[in-house]
């Protein structure tokens, strides 16, 4: 080949080239923009959905006011939220292809090519607005899907997802709630079961409710408030019947054994009826609500709180306060009056006694947590003194400061409670007898118990407040025995003549730091008369520990015996009277391995 022919072929390879780049670059026709195949289709604006299945009745759902309902083939509440993801991926749908009307026309039987023949449609409506698919067969593959919109001549291949998204049955677009208690302003509720009819009332004032019927009292509002909250989630299991002649006794309605109401005044907003249970499974129960022809099974344990006794809707403790007290009185031998002074602060009237208000914190805790064992109602005056109430052995009064205008200063009693002791059934009782209710209920002696503070037991428990740097010399002597070691400096201590030993440092630093901030566990007695019974006077040899400031202060402890829960019993002179509380357990031994005494027992 000569150089001549070598650059013509060279040339033409180099057009070649040039004319493929081209038509690759410029030739191709650009890549087809998917189009929705409902275009300009907004699912928040949909009013209306109705599917129309080949052979089956028109399931059709309307939304008014933000809300689904079924109109047909029957009225009954929709399932949102299935409505709602299939206007949303209608939303979003695009074809992944179109069949062209010329090349539709083109086929002599179409429709049943592409399994229009057998007609299913789905119909929106926006507004006035009408628009409707017709919903074909999947395609040779399966994953797809021919549907055409009403209107235009060509035919659409979807994802066969949407098949998915379409109710197959009515039940598929039927709310599965038994009932809706959003937004449902109720102020009765009427309970029929088999022990009772029971009604109860909100107050419009606390919005607490109350018992009306068969008594005046109290109401567990938390109870009810976790049944109402478990009755607004409970699901229909299955839908068993629309018929409205349905027989009621064959699904025990007609003897049911909870009719539950819901009302606003005597206005009645919802009403449920639940009969028996299904012969195959008794975890469920028939169900039907006022207003409807639906027969459902719903689980029987949802129901179970409302089938209870009068007395399980009743308030199972002494006192709920919506309001902290201002103002706790305590009437009993040894009679006393806290006041609040601050949000976290008390005082005790006509005492100088500094108050722990955490203390009073756990005294309001344990008023408010005291059950209520038995109930004891229609009471009289001739009936007080079998339960100790004649002669009370306590009164408790609780009070707010109502300081709305008009009424600053005023005492708002919150709570009054007398306790009696009787001995009923051979058993030892605590009783109680609130001022504005008849019964007496019966509390655990335990409860009680916790409930008979005196002034005393509430003085702030700790007992002193000092830095270990502050400390000059701190002896421990038992006995015979006796140890001193003085502060020489930082982080340096040393026996003083006469004692010896082994000083550990750190201990002694941490002991004292310790020691510095101790409170009391719990005020257990006061007065020389309660000294025996904690290991002190008589011919007992307790251990005492001092600690002397380089302020000249001196804080003295002496231990004694030991509590059940083993806590060390300690003694404090205060106001020239021994006073008596539970020491610290883990202080008290930092103290036996930092101040160790020479043949002494603790």
């Amino acid at each position: 080949m000569n150089s001549k022919s070598t650059w013509v072929w060279i040339t033409l390879a180099a057009v070649l080239g040039a004319s493929i780049f081209g038509v690759e670059k410029f030739g191709r026709n650009p890549p087809a923009v998917l189009v929705a195949l409902v275009p300009g289709l907004r699912a928040d604006k949909v009013t209306s959905v109705q599917f129309a299945p080949a052979g089956q009745l028109e399931i059709r759902a309307n939304r008014t006011n933000g809300v689904w309902r079924l109109a047909k083939p029957i009225s009954y509440p929709a399932q949102a939220a299935s409505i709602e993801a299939l206007l949303t991926g209608l939303e979003k749908l695009a074809p992944s292809h179109m069949i062209s009307g010329a090349e539709v026309r083109q086929r002599k039987n179409s429709d049943a090519e592409f399994g229009f023949d057998v007609r299913t449609t789905l119909t929106l409506m926006i507004g006035e607005e009408s628009r409707q698919l017709r919903i074909g067969s999947r395609t040779a593959l399966g994953d797809q899907l021919y549907v055409q919109v009403v209107g235009s001549d060509g035919i659409a291949v979807v994802d066969a997802q949407l098949l998915k998204l379409l109710p197959s049955k009515m039940d598929d677009w039927r709310d599965t709630g038994l009932v809706d208690l959003r937004g449902m302003m109720f102020d009765h509720i009427i309970i029929s079961n088999a022990t009772a009819v029971i009604e109860l009332q909100r107050d419009v004032t606390n919005l607490l409710w109350r018992l009306v019927r068969p008594m005046a009292a109290r109401a567990d509002n938390f109870r009810l408030a976790e049944s109402i909250q478990k009755l607004h989630g409970t699901r229909v299991k299955a839908f068993v019947s629309d018929d409205a002649k349905s027989d009621g006794e064959s699904f025990g309605f007609q003897n049911a054994e909870l009719e539950l109401t819901l009302a606003s005044g005597t206005n009645g907003l919802v009403g449920l009826l639940f009969g028996k249970s299904p012969t195959n499974d008794s975890t469920l129960v028939f169900a039907k609500a006022e207003g409807f022809d639906a027969v459902v099974t719903v689980e029987r344990q949802a129901i179970e709180a409302w089938l209870a006794a009068v007395n399980q809707f009743r308030d199972p403790h002494l006192v709920t306060l919506l309001t902290s007290p201002d103002e706790i009185e305590v009437r009993d031998q040894e009679p006393f009056v806290l006041q609040r002074t601050a949000t976290n602060a008390w005082r005790i009237v006509d005492s100088d006694m500094p108050v722990d208000p955490e203390l009073v914190r756990e005294v309001m805790l344990k008023l408010t947590t005291s059950r209520i064992l038995q109930y004891k109602d229609s009471i009289t005056e001739a009936d007080l003194p079998k339960y100790g109430l004649t002669k009370p052995v306590r009164q408790i009064v609780l009070r707010s400061i109502n300081s709305k205008a008009g009424d600053t200063g005023t005492n708002g009693l919150l709570a009054e409670l007398t306790f009696g002791v009787s001995k009923e059934d051979n058993n030892l009782n605590v009783f109680v007898r609130r001022s504005d209710e008849n019964s007496v209920y019966a509390i655990g002696i335990e409860d009680y118990a916790r409930l008979a503070v005196s002034a005393w037991q509430l003085r702030q428990r700790a007992i002193w407040r000092f830095h270990e740097s502050d400390v000059a010399r701190v002896t421990a002597q038992q006995g015979l025995s006796k140890v001193v070691i003085q502060h020489t400096g930082t982080n340096a201590w040393a026996f003083i003549s006469g004692s010896q030993g082994v000083i550990n440092v750190g201990a002694v630093e941490e002991t004292m730091h310790r020691f510095g901030l101790v409170d009391a566990s719990a005020w257990v007695g006061r007065g020389n008369e309660d000294a025996e019974q904690f290991g002190f006077g008589g011919t007992n040899t307790n251990m005492v520990v001092s600690v002397e400031l380089k302020n000249g202060t001196k804080h003295e402890v002496e231990f004694g015996g030991k509590s059940a829960d083993n806590y060390p019993y300690a003694k404090l002179m205060i106001g020239g009277q021994p006073w008596f509380f539970e020491f610290p357990i883990v202080v008290h031994e930092y103290i036996k391995f930092a101040l160790p005494l020479p043949a002494a027992k603790m």
